[in-house]
């Protein structure tokens, strides 16, 4: 049956809203692993798309191995997404990432491929980050398992509320001549704490939106739980904290997604995509981070690292010089570093830029200024500046059960906002992050034998020398790694045949890390003629075989 030109204008007409929502806002769970599946059909000789696990609400964690040949023999990078459920750029990034380096078709691009490896797992908080797409949106970090967060026997049984039908879980400000929170001089919108040393009288509690289900005095304390990836890992865990887990690497999402890491021994640094910060403000080396039993803090030749990391990076992401360094206790970036041995750099991948106060002095006159440098202020301004829409809720009266005759407002900043862009601006931070990442392999480790020779000392007598050398910027290990065995030494070997012995110098050499353009001089005494061959590296930085003619 031919149907009417009338009808397939009806379905584009009909499919059109959607299609422009799809292209204008970001992509749910179901989306990307719908995007992951079809990228394998598109790129399977260069992808392979591997099962992590599926999360107790159901849905699936992917991973993606990019690169052409024995991905595992060649330097890898893994990049991780979503390990904070409400940071919904991450997972965006790291797609994005990843269709560029499969889309391209620039040589410099398909080198890169030949060279290296790239194992990129774009969402692991599906569960979480699904809560922004439902109709009741609020940040969300916890996964979809239910726990008693306040510890008294049952599940979820203090859940937030709507109180103003908007569809968003926000905050409430009561008034109280109690309370500690007071608006802020410079816009009454924002609520900052009292200090009475400044004689500063505060005006208003300040709560999550809801009401006391189960009347113990505290609010929402108990809702939809579950818990955090970015909490239930091992340094530095936090126990009986909301969100941690029962102990440390308790769920399936951190269990497999640490098991599959595990296996890539190939894997020389970790880009993660989440709250903690060591790229626009590296970690810092403190002599005080090596006392004690365990390290506490970056060391000082991985912190160099990092700061030259942080330096190429500056150059194609910018952000606000107010931005600081950051770690998260049983967070993921720092389990990449301490427990993982491997050079571990995080960034949330956007800051709310700073808003400049305007030089003309009739605009200027507009806005109060700012002493202590509100991050909500400067939020509230750049959005307003950049016709933003839904950012902030203004706040509204609403009956609440829980305080008769105080005066309840519900308002505040909306979720998501303050962490994730206005959508048009990812795919811009999409192509710098990609570019980012190029640079970060191309200072890669790279092991190399060179200035091969060999002298005859004597009849069937042999001096052979190489020096075996880094040629990335990037050592061949971390300084944490070279610690524990978790990360593959460098190895020399000199493999020789029947009838050659070694007289002077080991036949396997096993080194720590070489610093990114160091290089260490080899020498052997070797009788007898013939071939042998002089084979250098490690999974993380490469493989290198020279043979070398003794005759």
């Amino acid at each position: 049956m031919k149907l009417h030109p009338y009808f397939w204008g009806l379905i584009f007409l009909l499919g059109f809203p959607l299609l422009i929502q799809a292209q204008n806002d970001y992509k749910d769970p179901a989306t990307i692993e719908a995007e992951i599946r079809q990228l394998e059909r598109q790129y399977s000789d260069r992808m392979e798309v591997g099962n992590i696990t599926q999360t107790e609400g159901g849905r699936l964690i992917l991973s993606m191995a990019i690169g052409e040949g024995d991905r595992d023999k060649k330097p890898g990078i893994a990049i991780i997404g979503g390990v904070e459920g409400s940071h919904l750029l991450g997972p965006e990034l790291a797609i994005g990432i990843a269709q560029k380096l499969l889309e391209s078709r620039d040589a410099e691009m398909r080198q890169l491929l030949q060279d290296y490896s790239f194992y990129i797992i774009p969402q692991v908080s599906p569960d979480a980050a699904q809560q922004y797409f439902d109709r009741l949106k609020y940040e969300r970090s916890g996964n979809a398992k239910n726990t008693d967060d306040d510890r008294d026997g049952r599940m979820n049984e203090d859940p937030g509320e709507d109180l103003n039908s908007d569809g968003l879980l926000s905050i409430m400000r009561i008034e109280d001549p109690t309370g500690e929170w007071m608006p802020h001089p410079a816009d009454d919108r924002v609520l900052i704490k009292a200090n009475p040393d400044k004689g500063e009288q505060g005006k208003y509690i300040l709560l999550s939106e809801g009401i006391d289900n189960d009347k113990d005095g505290q609010f929402n304390e108990d809702g939809m739980g579950g818990v955090h990836f970015n909490k239930n890992l091992t340094f530095k865990y936090k126990p009986f904290t909301p969100g941690s887990g029962e102990f440390p690497v308790s769920e399936k999402e951190t269990m497999n997604v640490l098991e599959y890491l595990y296996d890539r021994w190939n894997v020389f640094a970790v880009l993660t995509f989440g709250p903690s910060e060591n790229l626009v403000s590296p970690w810092t080396y403190k002599r005080g981070n090596l006392k004690g039993r365990v390290i506490s803090g970056i060391l000082e030749g991985d912190a160099k690292v990092n700061k030259m990391i942080s330096d190429l990076y500056k150059k194609e992401v910018k952000a606000p010089k107010s931005v600081k360094s950051s770690t998260h206790g049983g967070g993921f970036a720092e389990w990449s570093y301490f427990h993982y041995g491997r050079f571990s750099f995080s960034t949330p991948g956007w800051h709310v830029p700073e808003w400049k106060m305007p030089t003309d002095s009739i605009q200027k006159k507009q806005f109060k200024p700012v002493k202590d440098k509100n991050s909500d202020i400067n939020f509230l301004r750049w959005a307003q500046e950049e016709g933003l829409e839904n950012y902030f809720v203004s706040w509204t009266k609403v009956d609440h059960p829980d305080f008769p005759g105080k005066t309840v407002e519900v308002g505040g900043i909306a979720p998501f906002v303050k962490m994730n862009p206005p959508y048009e601006k990812v795919a811009d931070l999409v192509d710098k992050h990609t570019t980012f990442v190029k640079t970060l392999a191309n200072n890669a480790p790279k092991i190399r034998l060179v200035n091969v020779q060999k002298e005859k000392v004597s009849n069937g007598l042999w001096r052979v020398k190489a020096t075996l050398m880094n040629e990335g910027f990037i050592p061949t290990t971390s300084q944490v790694g070279d610690r524990f065995n978790w990360v593959k030494r460098l190895r020399v070997d000199l493999d020789i045949k029947d009838g050659q012995q070694i007289i002077s110098g080991q036949k396997v050499y096993l080194f720590p890390g070489l610093k990114g353009r160091e290089n260490r001089e080899l020498s052997w005494l070797v009788q007898g003629n013939g071939e042998i061959t002089i084979k250098a590296g490690a999974p993380q930085c490469g493989q290198e075989e020279v043979k070398v003619q003794l005759n």
